[in-house]
């Protein structure tokens, strides 16, 4: 059980760091979500995906956070790289990984490459790639 914010406001504290961290490795924007999960569930729940689908038709892909931090930490890598960002990025990274054992509450921030300009369905893979939820819209 939970709720997420499609799109998240950019000017949310929580995301503050990683639009910091993506500045500072120079890497193009992306539409951040926020999920607020209540995991009721007997199973671990590691948001693994969460597809947007526009009201054209678009599927829009959103995955952990931690996933783009990984990416953007390669500006900083190799001879020549800068070893305190690089680590920066990799703490980032860790702290970023969303587990959530049954009965507890978390906040997981995913990440999409696209823009979502519009929601028709939203479709949350809550503990992997084959089981799927549907999220219903609360305003």
């Amino acid at each position: 059980m939970g709720t997420i914010q499609v799109p998240a406001n950019i000017m949310d504290p929580r995301l503050e760091r990683y639009g910091d961290y993506r500045r500072l490795a120079k890497a193009r924007s992306i539409t951040y979500l926020i999920a607020q999960v209540d995991n009721r569930s007997d199973d671990t729940i590691n948001m693994y995906q969460v597809v947007v689908v526009t009201n054209d038709g678009q599927q829009i892909e959103a995955t952990s956070i931690s996933d783009y931090v990984d990416t953007w930490r390669d500006a900083f890598a190799g001879e020549g790289g800068d070893a305190t960002k690089y680590n920066l990025g990799i703490n980032l990274s860790i702290s970023s990984n969303f587990y959530l054992h049954p009965g507890a509450k978390g906040t997981a921030i995913l990440g999409a490459k696209e823009p979502i300009k519009t929601v028709k369905r939203v479709f949350v893979y809550p503990a992997g790639a084959f089981d799927r939820v549907e999220a219903r819209r609360t305003r």
